[in-house]
């Protein structure tokens, strides 16, 4: 999919990578610095893969780290400090933001799901401009990889009330969009790596390089 006046942003939430700071539960198994290190792979893995010249912007947290994302990630892309509050809060807060900017749509993902591709988002982004108002790629705990909305879609309806620490995520959000009568769209499901059994099936795809603990 080229881009148009309809290609969506590309909103992608990341933490500094900061040992014992990301990816917490793998840590407990191959230690916090390798830990750390296949979260730097899978951040830049899902970089590569966004589509070129759709618009990027980076969600980071916290807001001391901007010069260690753009000395990792490249000075290319919007940067905007993630604010403090839970996760429904930020991602709400950020959705407004890339629709006063004037984006039609918006792909909100993380950097955990390494098969999420430029064919998946651009599958998403087709759903989008032609029959769906919202799309979501629901993630095999249960919760999303991807989250796709067109601007007329009021956010606190999938951002506020959703349990985000349990695995109804998807659900929930579905059933809420559901709800405000909007046309409602799935992506297959896919696996983030949060753990070391995940870690593991994506060493073996190839997704990721093994590292040592």
């Amino acid at each position: 999919m080229t881009p148009s006046s309809q290609t969506p942003a590309v909103l992608v939430f990341l933490k500094a990578p900061v040992p014992g700071v990301v990816k917490t539960r793998l840590a407990r198994d191959v230690g916090v610095e390798a830990a750390c290190r296949v979260y730097r792979q899978l951040v830049e893995r899902q970089i590569a893969a966004l589509p070129l010249q759709w618009p990027v912007e980076i969600h980071f947290t916290p807001e001391s780290a901007r010069p260690t994302f753009e000395a990792w990630l490249g000075s290319e892309f919007e940067y905007h400090t993630q604010p403090g509050g839970d996760l429904g809060f930020r991602l709400h807060r950020a959705t407004d933001g890339a629709f006063l900017r004037g984006h039609p749509a918006v792909l909100l993902i993380g950097g955990d799901c390494p098969s999420l591709d430029a064919v998946a988002l651009g599958s998403a982004a087709t759903l989008l401009d032609n029959e769906a108002d919202v799309v979501i790629g629901p993630a095999m705990d249960g919760g999303y990889y991807l989250l796709g909305l067109r601007k007329h879609v009021d956010p606190t309806l999938v951002f506020e009330d959703i349990p985000w620490s349990g695995p109804e995520v998807a659900r929930r959000t579905a059933g809420r969009a559901h709800a405000g009568g909007h046309r409602l769209a799935w992506l297959e499901e896919r696996e983030d790596v949060d753990d070391l059994a995940a870690y593991r099936r994506a060493v073996a795809a190839g997704y990721v390089e093994a590292i040592d603990a």
